[in-house]
């Protein structure tokens, strides 16, 4: 009976460690999605025109055509940001986005690379195809970037 409860509690032990491992593994793999992301930033002002609201939307629909298994698992993430929201100052001080401004933002074991494509946003909203095309280009390259 001894032997019997000796090798229960030794199966609980040794059941307990394999879970504290494997729940070790996935916070590392976390912390390695955090370090190694894309990120699409989407800066506006309080005013908002036509055409920013239309940048947006390509953006977004960009996004969701082409990435979505990669904005599910947070590979990509999307952010709208208030450039006159005070709460955003130090993120627009950094992307010098003091207006409307469409980055595309990589972090790879805490190097950061971007690329600004508000010129080519502006000169392009109205061409969807041109648009996605181009938003595509940076996204994969940028995707590229944070490969291990």
């Amino acid at each position: 009976m001894k032997r019997l409860i000796s090798r229960c509690l030794l199966l609980t032990i040794l059941a307990f460690l394999a879970n504290v491992t494997a729940t070790a593994q996935t916070k590392k793999a976390s912390v390695a999605n955090i370090n190694n992301r894309v990120e699409v930033l989407d800066f506006h002002t309080d005013h908002r025109c036509a055409t920013c609201l239309e940048i947006e939307k390509l953006t977004k629909k960009v996004l969701a055509d082409h990435y979505a298994n990669e904005m599910k698992s947070g590979k990509i993430t999307f952010r709208l940001l208030n450039a006159d929201d005070k709460a955003n100052a130090a993120i627009v001080e950094k992307f010098m986005a003091y207006g409307t401004t469409l980055i595309v933002y990589s972090v790879k074991s805490g190097k950061e690379n971007h690329v600004d494509l508000t010129s080519f946003a502006f000169m392009n909203f109205n061409k969807a195809d041109k648009f996605t095309a181009e938003l595509r280009k940076e996204v994969d390259a940028a995707l590229k970037k944070i490969q291990p």
